[in-house]
């Protein structure tokens, strides 16, 4: 007992002077160029580090080492190394060619402004108080340092060194924690993203991310959220839309600890993507295709969507279009989208289309487009295109893992496009397409739904997630509205948010999950009810296109015969089967019982298991819980995000 007692006190004498080490050398002056992303960098390492003691349970009260004694008895060695070679400036001098000398500057705080700390957030709160508690117990003041010679070259050798202590730390973790570890090193990566707002915090974001388990991933939006502020979105809400950026921008991970106010450098000019309209060529189906066909662009398969608008000549419109496809082009297989080639303008027509290159195993050059045809045809000379929407009406439920599978591939399009401060708009199962090469359409789409490669689609009205960004109203036609949040319809001015993504999806995750279209699953829900006194509704301001008859969008052999049948107003429905019961039954959706729980929600758990439709409830009530919970939207919304994900994935590995 004595000697597990001396290992903890001796880990943590140890802990504290590396925690010292590399916040010093964060902190560390240099008179000759910014270094914004060297302080990033350090300050990224220092987090890894004190993530493994959490989870080692050195951060605890009483401290601990949860793992095994043989393992426990190397840690203080092990962090004594790292000490030793973080404090000793002749060895980083010697070693690394790194000269630093100690000023007579004490930090008074572990931070430039340590009044950025909001106590009231304790998420927030969460990720500094770490190094914070070690700081506030030092027993002799920290003393700043300032570089003589600093190269980045040297630099990155010594944050290698570094990383391999820290990795044979990590090593003597158990598999739960290591996967705890894990998920709070992606979280705090994703929302160190969300937070930067230059491009060398991202470059250092994307570099230290690769000890991750989603490096690929969140480089990706680190990626995106790099062409989004160079061709002028900012996430800013005191700039403006066109704001321009900073290279030089003090970078912190404190949340909220990006400086906004600094000057900015002019923005980079945005790329022409405007195409050649004679370029493209459509059959005379495919013209008739109001939103999203197949066509064919300079002899090559591609797929085309239409976004329609009032002039022509409106240059915001005819910017924002340019400044979107610079955007989408740098979507791929990361984000579960197609790669944007550029733009057309159909002045005629007054309509722009996005063009999106089709991966080579499914193009096919040479060949014309045709509309999207029935399974039995004999002939298929391209591509097949249909939307989720279609397969839902047309196919039979497929496996559970297939399901699940099309559920991983939405929530990860969702919370990448979310760390890079992007919001899609349109989640709706018309926007998830799937397309299957020309060597898979001899298979009928009934015997092999897994022949389809799954992507998302629709971002014709997405936008950077700044409140005082240009929005553009989304349309309230077809059956559109049952996928947007009840508030977007009592007051369609109000701004869009992540929120009101989180409950498209789930609305996408109920259909998934049940196999069939949310239309059908309340025209079927409200069929097994007895018949009562409908619920009252707040006002919204939609068309009258929501309310349709129940069999207006079946295909079936009765559809041209004349008889009537009452009309259904989807969305009072969807209210009083769907929404109504996650909040009535409340405080904590948790507590819901089965016997309070909707029929809804009930044939989701038998299909599915109680953990998915878990995720459904939560997404759907995600306004309620940001509000019953005050939490900053941003943080809630990538933390709901990623639990959600590795659930979805949990359940696919176990099966």
């Amino acid at each position: 007992m004595a000697d597990a007692v001396g290992l903890i006190a001796l880990s943590l004498t140890c802990l504290s002077g590396c925690v010292k080490g590399l916040v010093v050398l964060s902190r560390a002056k240099f008179y000759n160029r910014d270094i914004s992303d060297t302080r990033l960098r350090a300050e990224l390492t220092l987090h890894s580090l004190t993530t493994w003691a959490e989870e080692a349970g050195l951060m605890q009260e009483p401290p601990t080492l949860s793992m095994s004694t043989i393992n426990a008895a190397l840690v203080p060695k092990i962090l004594g190394q790292l000490e030793m070679l973080l404090l000793d400036l002749r060895q980083l001098e010697q070693r690394y060619g790194l000269r630093l000398e100690p000023t007579s500057e004490n930090l008074e705080a572990l931070y430039d402004d340590d009044t950025t700390r909001d106590a009231t957030n304790p998420q927030q709160y969460e990720y500094i108080n770490k190094a914070v508690a070690i700081f506030c117990k030092r027993k002799e003041p920290w003393k700043r340092l300032k570089w003589v010679t600093l190269d980045d070259k040297k630099f990155d050798h010594l944050l290698n060194r570094i990383r391999s202590y820290i990795s044979e730390l990590e090593k003597f973790l158990e598999r739960a924690k290591q996967e705890n570890r894990d998920r709070s090193l992606e979280l705090f990566f994703r929302e160190a993203i969300l937070n930067a707002n230059g491009q060398l915090e991202l470059d250092a974001i994307g570099t230290e991310s690769g000890n991750t388990t989603s490096k690929y991933a969140i480089a990706a939006a680190a990626k995106l959220k790099q062409t989004r502020l160079k061709i002028g979105f900012s996430s800013s809400t005191s700039t403006p839309a066109t704001a321009t950026l900073s290279e030089s921008s003090s970078a912190s991970l404190v949340p909220g600890k990006i400086d906004l106010t600094v000057p900015r450098a002019p923005s980079v000019e945005t790329k022409i993507m405007k195409l050649s309209m004679r370029l493209l060529t459509l059959s005379r189906s495919a013209r008739a295709q109001p939103f999203r066909t197949l066509a064919q662009y300079n002899n090559r398969a591609v797929l085309l969507e239409w976004k329609n608008v009032a002039h022509m000549t409106d240059l915001t419109i005819s910017r924002r279009v340019n400044q979107v496809a610079t955007l989408l082009q740098v979507l791929g297989p990361m984000f579960h989208s197609l790669q944007c080639r550029g733009f057309v303008e159909d002045r005629i027509a007054k309509r722009f289309g996005y063009i999106y290159d089709l991966p080579d195993e499914l193009g096919a050059p040479s060949r014309a487009s045709r509309p999207i045809a029935p399974a039995t045809d004999a002939i298929h000379s391209v591509p097949e295109l249909r939307s989720l929407r279609q397969a839902l009406e047309q196919t039979n439920m497929p496996s559970l893992n297939l399901r699940l599978s099309h559920s991983l591939i939405l929530l990860e399009n969702l919370l990448n496009l979310h760390t890079s401060g992007w919001l899609h708009k349109e989640f709706r199962s018309d926007n998830v397409i799937l397309i299957r090469g020309t060597n898979d359409i001899c298979q009928s789409i009934n015997q092999e739904l897994s022949t389809y490669s799954v992507y998302i689609a629709g971002y014709t009205h997405s936008r950077v997630d700044n409140p005082g960004e240009l929005t553009e109203p989304l349309q309230s036609d077809f059956e559109a509205d049952l996928y947007h949040h009840p508030s977007t319809l009592c007051d369609p001015r109000q701004p869009y948010h992540k929120g009101l993504d989180i409950f498209g999806v789930g609305c996408i995750l109920l259909e998934i999950g049940l196999w069939s279209s949310l239309r059908r699953i309340l025209e079927i829900h409200n069929a097994l009810r007895p018949n009562s006194t409908s619920s009252s509704l707040p006002n919204r301001s939609t068309s009258d296109l929501t309310q349709v008859s129940s069999n207006i969008l079946r295909q079936s052999e009765d559809e041209d015969k004349n008889d009537e049948k009452p009309l259904l107003d989807l969305m009072k429905l969807r209210h009083e089967l769907l929404l109504s019961p996650l909040t009535t039954h409340t405080p904590r959706l948790t507590s819901l019982t089965t016997s309070n729980r909707s029929s809804i929600m009930a044939s989701l758990e038998a299909a599915t298991g109680s953990q998915y439709r878990g995720i459904v409830e939560d997404f759907l009530t995600v306004g309620n819980k940001i509000t019953e919970s005050k939490a900053n939207e941003d943080e809630f919304a990538l933390d709901l995000e990623t639990r959600a994900r590795d659930t979805v994935r949990a359940i696919v590995g176990a099966i």
